[in-house]
């Protein structure tokens, strides 16, 4: 269940027609409590999951009322009830999580009316679909496992990480994937856990085990938390809260016989494509004071003061991000003007595939959507700065296929992508790619070096793709515009 990819000779270079039925997508709001069931025709869940209220299918049409594995009998009263335990819910202190193992990603849903933007992680597994059902909803999330290899985030970016009986052997593997959640919560960051082992003495017979074996498991959490500089911050029935440690104090009390050990200065916390998971606990680094849940700015302040982080970066200074913001806003207002979808309920799922500092998705935070950052795996490293901006997005290579299901996006957006990466990424592929990603009716707006704008406006047209050349806000000459859209066409029709 973990990433992998075809060997680029055993690629296909074909397009993916939509299912059978398929009709353009719910707009949101409205989405998030209903889709078309031929958009994502799975019933597994429906099916095996009916008792606790995930999904069901009445007609021609998927519901959402909002439950799940640990609330049955809806998600707003699980989270008004986490909001008891953790205040900073409700007052902007909370900005980014992730829900490992998020099913159809209803506690990610429901974040969102109290300006939490949640990343929904969930595998290809039995439950089939769940992430292409939380992106059909017009929820953010990706495919992905903490298995082997680290989550594609950098470290100290996340303000809560959420569990409900998401089945990961916590207390496993001398707890290697709790120190992977340590490694990408921010200092001062909530990890929450509602399922087994919590509440055991109430919920042991529901479990298929014994009172003494949960409260053993449970046991053994604690002593695992400890290690690692959580400390319990509350617990009311269910639900369980941790706090990651705020400062160094309990980080320098570890010695060379501590379990787990502290990384080595070889190790980049940072590091995420493809890097193994390493039993080592990896320490904040002391050289930046405003990493803290803490210290970063309440949302949505935040979105606009420039991040320590972006010292770590080639040029990163004050004076960039302000012209990098200011730049975007002139960039978008052009956008719009382009293309006046944007903006509107039209437009949902948006991915920005070569950010910098999150400076287009900035620009449209007053519109009813969302970004997937994507910051390449070989370029600056600034994924740690969009987070810190209260924004969400992943690592990646282009040259490889994105972690999500086809027919997800409504916009791809691209600065620059094949001039930088041109001479690694062959781009067909890439555009193959984006129009697997990308919905029928979905749009892609490539400002790209006029270099490449002719060669991929003929392979646009190959894949179907309506496509215009525009310049850009300044009528830079070395620089155009492709705007595209994407056709709906069925396999039935798929030869001319």
């Amino acid at each position: 269940m973990e990433r992998h990819c075809p060997q680029i000779t055993v690629r296909n270079e074909c397009l993916i027609p939509p299912p059978d039925g398929y009709k353009p997508p719910i707009r949101w709001p409205k989405s998030k409590d209903q889709c078309w069931y031929r958009n994502v025709p799975y019933d597994w869940i429906s099916n095996k999951k009916s008792t606790q209220h995930w999904l069901r299918k009445e007609g021609d049409k998927f519901f959402f009322p909002g439950g799940g594995t640990m609330f049955p009998n809806g998600v707003n009263s699980y989270v008004k009830l986490m909001q008891k335990l953790i205040p900073g819910m409700k007052n902007g202190t909370i900005r980014t999580a992730i829900d490992t193992g998020c099913g159809v990603a209803s506690w990610g849903g429901d974040l969102l009316d109290h300006g939490i933007l949640t990343v929904s992680l969930a595998p290809r597994d039995n439950h089939e679909a769940q992430v292409q059902f939380a992106l059909e909803r017009g929820i953010p999330a990706i495919l992905g496992i903490i298995s082997t290899q680290r989550l594609p985030f950098p470290s100290n970016s996340f303000d809560m990480a959420h569990c409900s009986r998401c089945l990961i052997p916590w207390t496993e593997y001398d707890g290697i994937y709790l120190l992977e959640v340590h490694r990408i919560l921010r200092p001062g960051g909530f990890w929450v856990l509602s399922g087994p082992p919590i509440n055991y003495e109430h919920r042991w017979r529901g479990w298929n085990t014994t009172v003494e074996e949960q409260k053993s498991d449970y046991d053994k959490l604690k002593k695992l938390l400890i290690s690692m500089c959580f400390k319990l911050y509350d617990k009311m029935d269910d639900i369980a809260v941790w706090q990651k440690s705020l400062d160094s104090s309990c980080y320098d009390r570890l010695t060379s016989s501590s379990y787990p050990p502290k990384c080595d200065y070889s190790s980049d916390p940072d590091s995420a494509w493809y890097t193994p998971l390493q039993p080592c606990l990896s320490i904040p680094s002391q050289k930046f004071k405003k990493l803290g849940l803490n210290s970063v700015p309440k949302w949505p302040n935040r979105l606009h003061v420039r991040p320590e982080r972006i010292s770590m970066i080639f040029n990163g200074n004050s004076g960039g991000f302000k012209h990098d913001n200011s730049r975007w806003k002139v960039r978008v207002k052009h956008y719009k003007a382009l293309l006046p979808a944007l903006g509107s309920d039209e437009i949902r799922n948006v991915m920005d595939m070569n950010t910098l500092y999150g400076g287009f998705a900035t620009s449209l935070i007053d519109s009813p959507l969302w970004v997937m950052n994507v910051v390449s795996s070989y370029g600056p490293n600034s994924l740690g700065v969009v987070y810190d901006r209260g924004l969400i997005g992943t690592y990646h290579d282009w040259c490889e296929p994105f972690s999500t299901y086809p027919r997800t996006y409504d916009l791809l957006h691209l600065d620059g992508l094949f001039t930088a990466e041109s001479h690694r990424c062959e781009m067909k592929y890439v555009l193959l790619e984006m129009d697997r990603i990308l919905r029928p009716n979905g749009y892609a707006i490539i400002r790209e070096s006029y270099y490449f704008i002719d060669a991929i406006a003929t392979i646009a047209k190959g894949m179907r793709w309506d496509c215009e050349k525009q310049g850009t806000e300044y009528i830079v000459s070395k620089e155009k515009l492709l705007v595209c859209q994407k056709k709906l066409w069925h396999a039935n029709h798929s030869r001319e």
